[in-house]
């Protein structure tokens, strides 16, 4: 049942078959009682979101992961030059449909699981476009419609390597053509304690040192994942900006408390009951309306580049290395943040 509840949300970045990382990070934060209410998907971030969506938990999004190959998502374009793509994704919609992934009858209805976001980049204009299963909280420019496969498949649509996809008229690309991380869809939609799980490196009081790269393949995968970091920086930066706006206004309402008092020193009629502070948080009640300062999210990542290949590569052995990533990196970070690791402190 979507929850009433929308304090959690669980933001998850693209990275095409490096997706089960974030099952990885899933399983950690299940572990630990956090569960999204809220789950903003780019690309395979919007497959997992919708199987989340859908009902699936952690466990059985890892078995549907498990058994994930590099034929269920994906066959050769014999006409590249043609068609400007070199790859098909057929399979991967014959695969979400049938195998299990996605109900969208729940999706779209009272009993999914969580409010879902998924994000998709016009081609003609560039413009980020956030589709919903349910209405945000705060104003916004999200689509509420019935979401289908399409929707995911157009947020899956790497450019060059996977063809664009049509959607109400419309031609989209992967949403992380623009966006890789949006946590305004996460804001938008109410949250206030959201967990990001990116898969390219980060750091930022100090940039994380990776090895320089050796090759064409090392040197695109890099610029790849310094790109796909770009934006999500960008949106942590403004997200850090509204927070330093709203303490001015909290800043400034204390100012205003304090002439509140005054005024009630001097018995002004109706001063008490205007500037009552009911919560007793220091501020009047009046200057609190849509204030609110949401903490910083808390921010899974690799420590190293993951290589280039992986983005389209689906094999048990590889899904098993990202999963166990994503567990590990879930913990490091979860302990960073000051928040309790069942079993003890990651190293």
């Amino acid at each position: 049942m979507l929850p009433k509840n929308r304090k959690r949300a669980l933001v998850l970045s693209g990275g095409g078959g490096r997706g089960a990382y974030h099952v990885g990070a899933l399983r950690f934060l299940h572990e630990h009682e956090w569960f999204p209410d809220v789950v903003v998907g780019t690309s395979i971030g919007a497959v997992n979101g919708a199987a989340l969506a859908s009902g699936h938990s952690a466990q059985s999004l890892w078995a549907l992961w498990r058994r994930l190959r590099t034929e269920h998502v994906q066959k050769p374009n014999l006409n590249p030059l043609k068609n400007h793509f070199l790859l098909d994704t057929a399979p991967l919609r014959e695969t979400l449909m049938e195998d299990g992934w996605l109900d969208f009858g729940r999706i779209n209805s009272a009993e999914a699981r969580v409010h879902l976001r998924l994000t998709a980049t016009e081609v003609d204009t560039g413009k980020l476009f956030v589709y919903g299963n349910s209405p945000d909280i705060f104003p916004s420019q999200t689509q509420i419609a019935p979401l289908t496969i399409d929707h995911i498949i157009a947020s899956c649509s790497i450019p060059l390597i996977y063809p664009a996809t049509k959607l109400d008229g419309h031609v989209f690309w992967d949403g992380a053509t623009v966006s890789n991380t949006p946590l305004g869809a996460a804001i938008d939609a109410g949250a206030e304690d959201i967990v990001v799980v990116l898969m390219t490196p980060w750091g930022e009081s100090q940039q994380t040192a990776v090895p320089l790269p050796e090759n064409i393949l090392q040197a695109a995968s890099l610029a790849l994942d310094w790109a796909l970091l770009a934006s999500f920086r960008a949106d942590l930066k403004m997200f850090r900006r509204v927070n330093e706006y709203v303490k001015l206004k909290i800043q400034n309402a204390r100012l205003q408390t304090m002439l509140a008092e005054v005024r009630q020193q001097i018995a002004q009629e109706g001063a008490a009951e205007r500037y009552a502070d009911l919560n007793q948080d220091g501020i009047p009640d009046v200057f609190e309306q849509d204030l609110r300062i949401i903490p910083d999210p808390v921010i899974f990542a690799p420590s190293q580049p993951i290589p280039a290949e992986q983005i389209v590569s689906y094999t048990l052995e590889g899904h098993e290395r990202m999963y166990e990533m994503g567990y590990e990196d879930a913990k490091r970070a979860w302990s960073a943040a000051g928040r309790i690791v069942e079993g003890g402190q990651s190293s």
